[in-house]
């Protein structure tokens, strides 16, 4: 309890004399073990060798004195009268309530310094120094508050830190893995055909489904499996042929955009679903050039896969949208970019193979079976699956070994 929080509790009950008052704080400092004033104890001394406070020096001004006095005079008057003087309401409302007392403008005031230890002793101590104990109070809440707000920005920072790695890893594994579960190369997303392409479907279709006795072997993409290249497709079929039909490759190429093949959106994202990986394209005619042939071949993760592009490829499935395979012929050949053309689709294992032909000039057919053959004879230029299919047989049997 400060001396202005006794002076108005007790208003009325001490007499208001200044006795008193020294009697009060005489006794206040004898509760704590503590030597009076004239025995040589000085608690505004103590106070500000432990806590850093040093004494203002003596002006020599005698209007310099403490604010209490002028105070303690009022509170004089008030005590004869039985009433609080007047002046108590002329800007001192709320310090009979224990409010921090303030100094007049010349008096003595110690500053507040760096508080570096809080105890009870201490406050016993300084008790009798007036506003003091509250200002150590207000000052160790203004520390803890700026602990407590570093301590909070410190864990802030640490979140941030870890939310900044673990997105900087999802970037790196999506920049470098690539899609889940994807073999190198393939698209990720369809790749637009050029402007001005040709959207030529063929008015003759059919398609062939899996066959297990065939190509089960084959069915699922090898883990690891090498990609197909030039001359593991086109190496031993650079001529093809049936009866007297044969043909030439003219050019055969390899890529790992198999989006880049064909057109229709669809069609194009069923590729990038299949995760398709190799696609292998070549143009065949023959000696005089009245004939071509456009074999294409899909690298799909397996024949589930391979089937479900085969139904998007198929022009008359209505279930499907617009879309076909690009053609690969020059302009000198308008067979296959105009007029009449035919198809067949074969899956076979995690392949799709197509088999696209056509006279060079685009008419229709005569009445011979020339087309017939045609069609057959482009079939043999799938020789690379069948390469596979046997490899796989025999690294079976050699494990059963």
């Amino acid at each position: 309890m400060t001396r202005a929080e006794s002076g108005y509790g007790r208003m009325g009950r001490r007499g208001g004399t200044r006795r008193a008052e020294r009697a009060y704080t005489e006794d206040h400092a004898d509760d704590y073990g503590q030597d009076d004033y004239e025995d040589g104890y000085d608690p505004e001394e103590d106070f500000s060798a432990e806590y850093g406070h040093t004494r203002p020096a003596d002006t020599g001004n005698p209007d310099d004195v403490h604010a209490d006095d002028a105070l303690d005079e009022e509170q004089d008057g008030a005590g004869e009268t039985g009433r609080p003087s007047r002046r108590r309401g002329r800007g001192r409302a709320g310090r009979g309530s224990g409010a921090p007392r303030r100094r007049a403008s010349g008096g003595r005031r110690a500053g507040a310094g760096k508080v570096s230890a809080f105890s009870a002793s201490a406050i016993k101590k300084v008790s009798v120094l007036g506003d003091r104990p509250n200002q150590i109070v207000y000052t160790l809440a203004e520390q803890s508050r700026r602990k407590r707000g570093t301590a909070v920005l410190g864990v802030l920072l640490g979140a941030f830190s870890i939310a900044l790695v673990t997105l900087l890893g999802l970037l790196s594994y999506q920049l470098f893995a690539g899609p889940g579960g994807n073999a190198a190369g393939g698209d990720e997303s369809v790749v637009a055909p050029p402007e001005g392409h040709n959207t030529l479907t063929p008015e003759l279709y059919l398609s062939e489904p899996n066959r297990e006795d065939v190509f089960g072997p084959i069915n699922e993409r090898p883990e690891g499996a090498e990609p197909m290249t030039e001359d593991a497709v086109f190496g031993g079929v650079e001529e093809i042929g049936l009866d007297d039909m044969k043909l030439e490759l003219r050019e055969g190429s390899v890529t790992d955009s198999c989006t880049s093949l064909v057109w229709g959106d669809e069609l194009g994202q069923s590729l990038v679903d299949g995760n398709c990986v190799r696609a292998a394209s070549g143009v065949y005619t023959d000696a005089d050039e009245q004939y071509v042939a456009q074999f294409t071949l899909f690298d799909l993760a397996d024949a589930e896969e391979a089937a479900k592009v085969e139904r998007q490829l198929d022009p008359t499935n209505p279930e499907s949208g617009a879309g076909f395979l690009l053609s690969q012929t020059n302009d000198e050949i308008p067979g296959l970019q105009e007029g009449y053309s035919q198809a067949n689709s074969q899956v076979m294992g995690h392949y799709l193979a197509v088999f696209w032909v056509a006279e060079t000039d685009g008419a229709e057919p005569a009445d011979n079976t020339d087309m017939a053959t045609l069609n057959v004879a482009s079939m043999n230029a799938a020789q690379h699956v069948y390469e596979e299919v046997v490899a796989v047989k025999q690294a079976a049997e050699q494990a059963k070994e």
